[in-house]
């Protein structure tokens, strides 16, 4: 994504940096670096290249471009150079003029008119008329930017557009082909070579040389240089002249100075690949010389490259050196011209200053061979911007990209930060197209991260548990996590929170899910054996929130009834009514408030009811309240800590909660069976296998056994008979004896030490 502030300048050399690299992937050369030869057989030398005689010159030269690597690459990056500079061109069509499409017109008028005497010297005049300079100028600028984007025929037709077709004839001398000849007996046909192709480069350098010097003032009242100044540059692009290229200022630009140098290079392999088959041409027969090759050797193919050969000494450590980079995308050009290890050094050195200069470095560190540390650095925070800016359906294959360790870790930050439904469907599926191996994981780390921390509100918990319904395949770690969600609710006391998760019928809609992949063949084996014990704990778990539910219920039945029958017990107050009316309404009123005293008892009784029934369930659970076995405790030991807190802290709960409601019921109702119940809750306590006494403190038990001797002498004071509560306690003896095996010695002599006073108060 591109920000707002980013400038078309900067965003068009991102391009350019793109572009480059597209171009060396499509030219099927390596992008950084020269490629080894993978065939055995090794490529042709330049010298096999060229001791070819009867090939022509232009398939000689293209066979030099082409076969060497380095050479190869380099024409690319010139045709790179060239094509960035193609939008750039700016030029005026001579042909829409009829005065600019003829050669100095205001000039050929003047002296067309001028009375001078016919010994007056032309000299003392100025070179060109009228608008003339400045339409020269203005041509000559256009052609030069032509050439810079490598159409040279486009200035060439430009020239004969403006009437000057001898200049368009000065710039096409470096045709490999040579001229076009007509003849009667054949039409036309190209000569093959070129004879005076060195020739041709030899003149250039001349000229560019004589119009090195000329002035450089801009014409006054416009933006362009003289004519000579345009002119020198073209010629020297022409004929390999670096230098002169170089100390001009029109060329000194960070993409100028790189075309410049490719340029001179790629024209320099030209010039040494012509004089190099010229001489084998030329050695290989004495009588009749090759067409296109003197018969003798010309002095200036030697002369034309003795001149450029300071080229020689120029590869890809000096063009770089002589850029003047100015820009990220520079600098990123620089480092992609001298090869991978610079890219490498280049990605992990540079500081970003914007979200663009970001995004561009990141993608940059995605090419092939660079190191992976560099691309995590940058990725990373990429990433991070991409889900700032909810760009979700990129950041999954961002992620891919990273190492196996991150890939998980970032993409389970993207999971807890996406809250919305759609958004996190949309997070799923590319997450489940691009990393199929980790989704499982991610989903899981991300459901566990929210749930344990601390700092997450209730309700963001809740809805973690989402992740994981997007697929069936995800039923039995859905049900885990509610599993994991409803100890640490249960154990913080959030009961209400914990009804709100049973009542959404995910984890019970799970177990059905679960239930029915267990029955079926092929998942069976795999399944079976987690299935039971997440699936037990999770009933488990529902079933003491079902009981702290009805204990509730329970109380605001209570409560209820309380009020009514303060309510019923208030007198009549009503004033101007007779002593008979009086007595009338009382009796009515009181008549009401028995009826409504025992609907309200009679709902009392029944929640009662409903919660001891509720409560012993949990209690009273096979194998024990969320009990564990040993090879379960050691597999999971963190699940093993969590149950054992959550036991600790709930079974005192739920017991106290039996024993409030059975007692609290018999002092309403004076109904003794209620004590009885509280009696016998010790049989519960004392069984092995409900684990109620590992959970419970030595004041936890006192305080139990003193409300059970206050139940035994409430039973006994109603008129219970002394006989089964004799049995109960031979019971609690019964079933203690292998408390002192399995039970710290201190717990088992205080809870019986208190079993005795017990049996005192209630038998004797």
């Amino acid at each position: 994504m591109l920000s707002k502030g980013a400038s078309t300048e900067h965003l068009s050399e991102e391009s350019n940096v793109w572009s480059l690299l597209t171009k060396l992937v499509e030219g099927n050369v390596q992008m950084l670096t020269s490629p080894s030869p993978s065939s055995p057989t090794p490529p042709p030398t330049f010298k096999d290249i060229t001791s070819n005689v009867t090939a022509t010159p232009e398939s000689v030269t293209q066979a030099v471009l082409t076969t060497d690597p380095k050479i190869f690459r380099r024409a690319i990056i010139l045709e790179w150079l060239e094509t960035c500079a193609k939008e750039h061109v700016s030029y005026t069509d001579p042909s829409i003029s009829s005065k600019k499409s003829k050669m100095w017109p205001d000039t050929l008028s003047s002296l067309l008119s001028s009375s001078k005497p016919p010994s007056f010297s032309p000299d003392l005049l100025p070179p060109l008329r009228g608008t003339d300079l400045i339409d020269e100028s203005s041509l000559l600028s256009s052609c030069l930017q032509f050439l810079r984007a490598g159409e040279l025929q486009e200035a060439c037709e430009l020239c004969e557009k403006a009437g000057q077709p001898w200049r368009a004839a000065s710039f096409s001398g470096g045709n490999l082909t040579g001229e076009v000849v007509t003849s009667v007996e054949e039409g036309k046909m190209e000569i093959m070579g070129n004879s005076d192709f060195l020739l041709w480069r030899r003149i250039c350098w001349n000229l560019s040389r004589s119009l090195k010097n000329a002035p450089t003032n801009k014409i006054m009242g416009s933006s362009l240089y003289p004519p000579e100044v345009y002119e020198s540059l073209i010629y020297a692009a022409l004929s390999n002249d670096r230098e002169t290229l170089l100390g001009s200022g029109l060329l000194k630009g960070f993409f100028d100075r790189l075309w410049v140098n490719f340029r001179c290079l790629h024209n320099r392999t030209i010039d040494e690949t012509v004089v190099a088959h010229n001489k084998e041409r030329r050695a290989a027969t004495s009588t009749f010389s090759y067409p296109g090759t003197p018969a003798v050797e010309d002095k200036s193919e030697s002369d034309q490259l003795s001149f450029t050969q300071s080229i020689k000494s120029v590869n890809e450590n000096t063009i770089v050196a002589t850029a003047p980079a100015s820009t990220i995308y520079h600098h990123a050009i620089k480092a992609i011209i001298l090869g991978l290890d610079s890219v490498s050094s280049f990605v992990q050195t540079s500081k970003y200053e914007s979200i663009d200069q970001l995004r561009f470095l990141a993608h940059l560190s995605l090419i092939p061979d660079l190191k992976m540390g560099v691309k995590t650095s940058l990725l990373k925070p990429y990433i991070s911007h991409l889900v700032d800016m909810r760009m979700l359906e990129l950041v999954a294959v961002y992620v891919s990209m990273l190492e196996e360790d991150d890939i998980v870790d970032m993409y389970v930050r993207v999971c807890l930060v996406t809250e919305d439904v759609d958004e996190r469907r949309l997070v799923y599926n590319l997450g489940t197209e691009h990393l199929p191996e980790q989704m499982e994981e991610i989903l899981s780390s991300s459901v566990s991260n929210t749930i344990l921390s601390p700092s997450n509100p209730s309700s963001n918990k809740l809805s973690a548990l989402q992740w994981l319904t997007f697929d069936d395949g995800y039923a039995l770690e859905l049900l885990t996590k509610s599993n994991l969600l409803l100890r640490q609710l249960m154990t913080e006391g959030l009961f209400e929170t914990s009804q709100t998760l049973v009542l959404s019928h995910v984890p019970s809609d799970t177990v059905s899910t679960i239930r029915a992949m267990v029955e079926s063949k092929e998942e069976a084996a795999d399944l079976a054996d987690d299935a039971e014990s997440v699936i037990w704990e999770y009933e488990s778990l529902v079933a003491s929130v079902i009981a702290i539910a009805k204990y509730t219920l329970w109380k605001e039945t209570l409560a209820k009834c309380t009020v009514a029958v303060d309510a019923g017990g208030d007198p009549v107050q009503v004033h101007g009514l007779t002593v008979e009316e009086k007595e009338i309404m009382d009796k009515m009123k009181e008549r009401e408030s028995r009826i409504t005293n025992s609907s309200k008892a009679k709902d009392l009784a029944e929640a009662a009811s409903e919660t001891v029934a509720a409560l012993q369930t949990v209690l009273l659970f096979t194998g024990g309240y969320l009990n564990m076995s040993a090879e379960e405790d050691q597999q999971d030991s963190q699940r093993a800590n969590e149950i054992n807190h959550l036991r600790v802290s709930l079974v005192p709960l739920l017991l106290n909660m039996l024993m409030h409601v059975n007692f609290t019921m018999g002092q309403q109702t004076s109904d003794r069976s209620y004590f009885k119940a509280c009696m016998e809750m010790t049989v519960t306590v004392a069984k092995p296998q409900t684990f109620i006494l590992d959970c419970l403190s030595q004041d936890a038990v006192k305080e139990f056994m003193e409300k059970v001797a206050e139940a035994g002498n409430k039973y006994v004071g109603l008129g219970g008979k002394l006989g089964p509560i004799s049995i109960t306690i031979a019971i609690i003896k019964h079933e203690t004896s292998d408390l002192q095996r399995t039970r710290p010695s201190s717990i088992y002599a205080h809870y019986l030490s208190l079993i005795v006073p017990v049996q005192h108060a209630c038998v004797w």
